[in-house]
């Protein structure tokens, strides 16, 4: 009952930090991270301003206190991989790519299925492999851009992609794409997480990454942690269990967690 991806009214998240320590108590919860959107100057609706950097860090060290002896709280934050500035004092760092570079447009990949076939029909030619090659390739650095301790919805680009909708998942230009930028994160980071977010907002049918991409990663000696990337107190540790179960299934045999200090295996 652990979850270092979460949100709140800093950025994009529906609760202050207090009223989502409090739910994940009321939830069982045994500790729980807040990683906010780092500042991203050109998507300033989503990442918290640098203004209210300072306050979120003062404000999680503070509630640390309080709450010490009923739950662990961590300070992380989400570094976007067009940050500029990483804050000094932090516990952990989820790192993630939620828009790419074309032609010095920067375009995002995580919104609707309207937005995105827009913009992949504006800037790629309406070509999806090509536009998530551009996002491999974005994601391929994302460890060595942010400093990231775990890498975050690895294939976001999939957003919007249940039932391959948009386009085909087992393309050999996507796969390529994707493991090529799997490979490469290896070699500086192991620990992805497995992110129920958009089965939470959207009812996705699976979590980030994909079944099959976890199986790639589990081949290649990557390791997990599970997230709901939660935006409300009703997403904190969602679907969980499910989620030990089909890592299982794609042969891991722990998932992390974190302690404060590092990360310790929890068997499955």
């Amino acid at each position: 009952m652990q979850n270092l991806h979460t949100h709140t009214t800093y950025c994009d998240g529906t609760l202050s930090v207090e009223e989502m320590i409090k739910a994940a108590i009321e939830k069982g919860g045994k500790s729980i991270g807040f990683s906010e959107h780092s500042y991203v100057p050109f998507d300033e609706e989503y990442s918290m301003l640098l203004e209210d950097t300072p306050l979120y860090i003062s404000e999680i060290n503070n509630l640390k206190e309080k709450y010490k002896g009923t739950i662990d709280v961590y300070l992380g934050m989400e570094i976007d991989y067009f940050t500029d500035e990483i804050p000094d004092g932090l516990e952990y760092i989820i790192g993630a790519v939620h828009h790419v570079r074309k032609n010095g447009k920067n375009i995002t990949v995580d919104g609707w299925a309207e937005h995105l076939i827009n913009m992949n029909n504006k800037h790629f030619g309406g070509d999806f492999y090509a536009m998530a090659e551009s996002y491999y390739e974005t994601v391929a650095d994302v460890v060595e851009k942010t400093n990231a301790d775990i890498v975050g919805h690895f294939d976001l680009i999939t957003k919007n992609n249940d039932n391959n909708s948009l386009f085909d998942e087992s393309h050999p230009r996507y796969i390529d794409a994707a493991l090529g930028a799997m490979e490469q994160v290896l070699n500086n980071c192991k620990l992805f997480e497995v992110n129920t977010g958009a089965m939470f907002r959207r009812g996705a049918n699976k979590p980030y990454p994909s079944t099959f991409l976890l199986k790639e990663l589990q081949k290649r000696g990557g390791e997990i942690i599970l997230s709901s990337d939660s935006h409300t107190a009703e997403s904190l540790y969602f679907k969980f269990d499910e989620m030990r179960e089909l890592v299982k299934s794609c042969g891991f045999k722990y998932i992390k967690r974190f302690t404060g200090d590092d990360f310790t295996d929890d068997l499955l």
